[in-house]
């Protein structure tokens, strides 16, 4: 049986629609346009030795989002709506998953070896169409006038 573990589940903060998962002591040194140089993909940018930009479709707003670590690449599940997979090789035992501007970090316990990142999301047109969500839905009102 294929063994996974669960390096993050839960909600991150994005804005601009992105955040990043970074190795080493600096941030990614270059831009996310320097990212997606010589990719087509436009949701992982990993052309950058240092770390790999994700873009979302929602702006600004939480969001829900699992990293985990597989032995071997899983089966490709039929809910994944935009997949992407990108090359990504850290270059120092610390690597963090952050939110837009450092503003958040969590850990995640890789090793520097080479991976193969498979970037799954689903809603994404419907994150572009809200826009921003400044409160999570759970919390919204839904009392009528």
């Amino acid at each position: 049986m294929m063994q996974k573990r669960t390096l993050f589940d839960g909600r991150v903060h994005v804005h601009s629609g992105q955040l990043s998962a970074e190795s080493g002591d600096e941030p990614i040194s270059g831009s996310p346009s320097e990212a997606f140089a010589g990719q087509e993909n436009g949701l992982c940018g990993g052309a950058l030795p240092s770390g790999l930009y994700l873009l979302t479709g929602l702006h600004t707003g939480d969001i829900g989002f699992t990293v985990e670590l597989h032995e071997q690449a899983p089966d490709l599940a039929d809910e994944w709506e935009d997949v992407v997979e990108v090359s990504f090789r850290p270059v120092s035992p610390r690597v963090l998953l952050l939110q837009w501007a450092g503003e958040a970090a969590r850990g995640l316990d890789l090793a520097q070896i080479d991976y193969r990142v498979r970037y799954c999301g689903t809603g994404m047109d419907e994150g572009r169409s809200l826009d921003t969500i400044l409160r999570p839905p759970w919390t919204r009102s839904t009392r009528r006038p």
